[in-house]
């Protein structure tokens, strides 16, 4: 696999688009990050190099739907517009794109697996064992950035959930989201009100590591740890928090 080439063609895709916008930087970012992301916990798992390229090319290319996403419809909420995975993998193999990056089809079914389930809820019953690992691994390295992104958002005191933020300090955690939590578990959009809930949500994305070593440096990183500091002034949003803390700190 020639990188420098897959690199220059995705650059090439991105320049279509309104590059000044911060949405479009964040993504092109976020991609190149979590492909190395993708690499580290490959070669965690003793993969071959063959493979270690896959999950690399995965992550660069896991993401891709939203750039159309932000051009048409100016957000990165999927409920609000599409779902961007899903587009991104009607884009690249349906439409056949991916060939702008790769001419060797033999691994096709693996891509589109991981590009289309990467936001999923729930993997699908049905993926052969390879599609699984390759879905796992663009799932992991994209939570670990997604803790990155989040906490570097938060620090510049951005809205980064797109929902009301007025007096954070006091709001709710919603029992729904709550009852996910306890049980370690992510927690579904259609549950998350406030923004508490929208943050509690991200901090949930660590039940759903799949990886001894992606956990590992979820804790390492320093990004989701930052993101635990956060202390409520609502007595018992401050309670909640405390307990996903433990679940967190004895998982």
């Amino acid at each position: 696999m020639n990188r420098d080439f897959v690199i220059s063609q995705f650059k090439s895709y991105v320049a279509d688009f309104d590059t000044v916008d911060e949405g479009i930087l964040l993504k092109f970012t976020h991609s190149l990050r979590v492909s190395a992301w993708c690499e580290r916990l490959a070669k965690a798992l003793h993969l071959s190099q063959d493979d270690v390229d896959l999950a690399w090319l995965i992550g660069v290319l896991h993401d891709i739907g939203r750039f159309e996403q932000l051009r048409e419809y100016h957000t990165f909420i999927d409920y609000q517009s599409m779902d961007h995975a899903k587009y991104g993998a009607r884009y690249l193999f349906q439409d056949g794109h991916i060939r702008d990056f790769w001419q060797d089809d033999s691994q096709d079914a693996v891509m589109e697996a991981a590009i289309s389930q990467h936001n999923v809820y729930r993997l699908a019953d049905d993926l052969s064992p390879r599609q699984r690992l390759f879905c796992q691994l663009i799932r992991d390295a994209d939570k670990l950035d997604i803790f990155k992104v989040c906490a570097d958002g938060l620090r510049k005191g951005q809205n980064v959930w797109r929902v009301d933020d007025r007096d954070v300090e006091n709001q709710p955690i919603s029992e729904a989201v709550m009852k996910e939590a306890r049980q370690k578990k992510l927690v579904p959009t259609q549950v998350k009100k406030t923004f508490m809930d929208f943050y509690v949500g991200t901090l949930c994305f660590y039940f759903d590591l799949v990886y001894d070593e992606s956990r590992k440096l979820a804790r390492e990183q320093g990004d989701f740890a930052e993101l635990l500091r956060f202390h409520s002034q609502n007595p018992d949003s401050e309670a909640k928090l405390n307990e996903i803390r433990c679940l967190i700190q004895g998982d």
